[in-house]
């Protein structure tokens, strides 16, 4: 099932290669442009704290539509490849409601994240009375690692509400986590089998120009601090490329961020695709049933 749904997104990139290119400039200049205007409209004193998340509201609130017009563009172009316009682009409706589940989200994630910290830190306080320094150390790192994990549970689980959202017109979470029960390991290994690719793609890019600092690190062995080391060359390295390889570095690392976000919002397409068994013109069929 995970060649499926990998399937499915590279095939969105061989099937309309200019709609990604334009996905990918938007993404990249959309990105640019909400970090430049939150830099202009950022307060100039530190203390005016209303100021300062004033614009941090507004430069979140631009990013996530910009990201629930594109993931919406390519939900459209892998789901309805008919439905062709402007690069699969489009305001309205679908756009609105993607973007309203993505607030809804993000909202949670930061209240998960707040009561979580309450908890470690109450729970750790209470563990420093009760069990030795050396074991509480431990513990904490047990705890959060068993947090992180049932993060990336659910993470994972309600991964396909955003495409599930434009099919059905209406936003759904609960239909995400039912259609995914028991496909957790397929969508996992699909969006970790895209980022290991990315990141082989990043390293071969990286490898053009230092390719003998890396080589480096194969000699000395991948412990952290040989890639802390590594890391740190590379960047002085880089400072001292000529100034066309720095744009071509640079454009290529970009290039590779950009392709990355537009092959992870066509894989969570591909996904509920694939978990619900899906051909070209079902939505009728799939509002039915919702109603």
């Amino acid at each position: 099932m995970v060649g499926s749904i990998l399937g499915g997104a590279f095939r969105l990139l061989r099937q309309h290669p200019l709609s990604v290119l334009v996905w990918a400039i938007l993404y990249l200049v959309g990105v640019f442009a909400i970090g430049l205007l939150r830099i202009l409209i950022a307060p100039a004193d530190p203390a005016n704290i209303a100021g300062a998340i004033g614009a941090g509201l507004l430069s979140q609130g631009l990013a996530l539509a910009l990201v629930a017009v594109l993931v919406t563009a390519a939900t459209r172009a892998t789901l309805h490849p008919y439905k062709r316009g402007a690069c699969y682009l489009r305001l309205g409706a679908n756009e609105l409601r993607v973007f309203a589940l993505l607030v809804l989200l993000t909202i949670a994630t930061l209240v998960v994240t707040f009561l979580l910290t309450l908890a470690n830190g109450l729970l750790l306080g209470l563990l420093g009375w009760l069990v030795p320094a050396t074991a509480t150390g431990w513990l904490g790192a047990a705890l959060l690692l068993a947090e992180l994990a049932g993060l990336i549970f659910v993470q994972v689980r309600l991964s396909i509400a955003l495409p599930l959202t434009y099919l059905y017109e209406t936003i759904t979470v609960d239909e995400a986590w039912a259609q995914s029960r028991g496909h957790f390991w397929s969508i996992f290994g699909a969006f970790a089998l895209l980022g290991l690719l990315i990141a082989l793609a990043g390293l071969v890019l990286l490898a053009l120009f230092f390719l003998p600092i890396l080589a480096t690190l194969g000699q000395t062995g991948a412990n952290v601090q040989a890639l802390m080391e590594t890391v740190l060359m590379i960047v002085l390295a880089a400072k001292n490329l000529p100034a066309a390889s720095q744009l071509l570095l640079v454009s290529g690392m970009l290039a590779l961020v950009a392709l990355g976000f537009v092959l992870m919002t066509a894989t969570l397409a591909s996904a509920a695709r694939t978990m619900l068994g899906l051909q070209d013109g079902q939505i009728e069929d799939l509002r039915r049933a919702r109603g």
